[in-house]
């Protein structure tokens, strides 16, 4: 049976046709790209289905390849074969797919996010960073085969990510900067996110993505796993660097200064030291992403995207300018250190 319309009367009538057990069935809030509910069995066990359409979710009016769902199942599917669970980090394990009418199933793997959980006492900020981002070399590591790469040849997920440089001029200008700067480290750093094929990246790593299980042996040992692999792609890995290390800034900034950016760093470059070259293309990534989100987080106020807007300029001007020295000093020095 068809999934015929994203509501939840659809959903309860889609697994009753497909004999999915269930007992109950609720809408998931806060996604932006798919529709998403949380289904009960009777043994009191839940699962999450997702549900793409044609659009983004939270915008009916911006377009969205359905394909998306297919790179997620490839993933989930491939990924675990390849980068073993280990450190506390697991995957979600499909129970259903349906790639005709693009719905996933898989378990529930956790109850809050690493950003949900950043000023809890009980959670090691420091081990987690290291973790993740261990996790994350390894994932870089052994993703080269050009045949794992060809699977993950996603064209929207490449155009999607180069929508924080195309808009950094925009951005940049809007709080008073020259545009200029944000062009140059576009034509510099945004061309290349098309011909990007090292590895593979996941690509939509930030804290938000990364769920804790708080019924399995927390806070003792936390196990989170890395959800929404939809814009998995053949690329460079300093992008997911770049990306998470800039998350980590926002909520070490502005929640309570806990490390997190100086563990992931430090966890990466033990796990697979970077080339001078890379190292400055996680630092054009870093300061691009802190100046584009900065501009649309609802939960950064005024004051505060004002202020990282201004940090992350300050971090372009210097990657415009080759200034690479005074990097060795910056949030940024475990990067740079010889």
């Amino acid at each position: 049976m068809e999934l015929t319309a994203p509501t939840t009367e659809a959903v309860r009538q889609y697994l009753q046709a497909n004999n999915i057990p269930f007992v109950d069935v609720e809408p998931v809030t806060g996604g932006s790209s798919n529709y998403i509910w949380r289904i009960l069995n009777s043994r009191g066990e839940t699962s999450i289905l997702k549900h793409a359409q044609p659009h983004l979710s939270c915008n009916p009016s911006t377009p969205f390849p359905v394909d998306r769902m297919d790179f997620e199942i490839q993933a989930l599917e491939l990924i675990p074969k390849i980068v073993a669970e280990a450190g506390g980090i697991r995957y979600p394990r499909i129970l259903h797919k349906d790639m005709k009418n693009h719905v996933l199933i898989f378990e529930n793997v956790g109850q809050k996010t690493l950003k949900d959980l950043y000023e809890d006492p009980h959670l090691d900020v420091g081990a987690v960073g290291k973790a993740l981002s261990r996790w994350l070399a390894r994932l870089h590591t052994h993703t080269t085969a050009d045949e794992i790469k060809d699977m993950f040849n996603h064209t929207t997920a490449k155009r999607m990510y180069r929508w924080n440089y195309n808009s950094l001029a925009s951005t940049l200008a809007k709080f008073g900067y020259e545009a200029e700067l944000g062009e140059r480290i576009n034509a510099k750093y945004g061309s290349l996110l098309q011909t990007d094929n090292s590895c593979l990246c996941h690509t939509d790593l930030w804290p938000g993505n990364i769920l804790f299980d708080l019924e399995e042996n927390w806070p003792k040992e936390p196990t989170m796993a890395i959800i929404d692999w939809e814009v998995t792609r053949s690329g460079n890995g300093v992008t997911d660097i770049g990306h998470f290390a800039a998350e980590a800034w926002f909520l070490d900034r502005f929640r309570g200064g806990r490390g997190l950016l100086g563990a992931f760093l430090e966890g990466y470059m033990e796990e697979r030291p970077l080339g001078r070259e890379e190292k400055q293309r996680v630092t054009a990534q870093f300061g691009t992403h802190i100046t584009h989100w900065a501009a649309i987080y609802a939960w950064i106020n005024e004051q505060r995207t004002e202020e990282s807007v201004a940090y992350g300029h300050g971090i372009l001007k210097h990657v415009d300018e080759e200034n690479w020295e005074w990097f060795e000093k910056s949030d940024l020095s475990l990067l740079f250190r010889d």
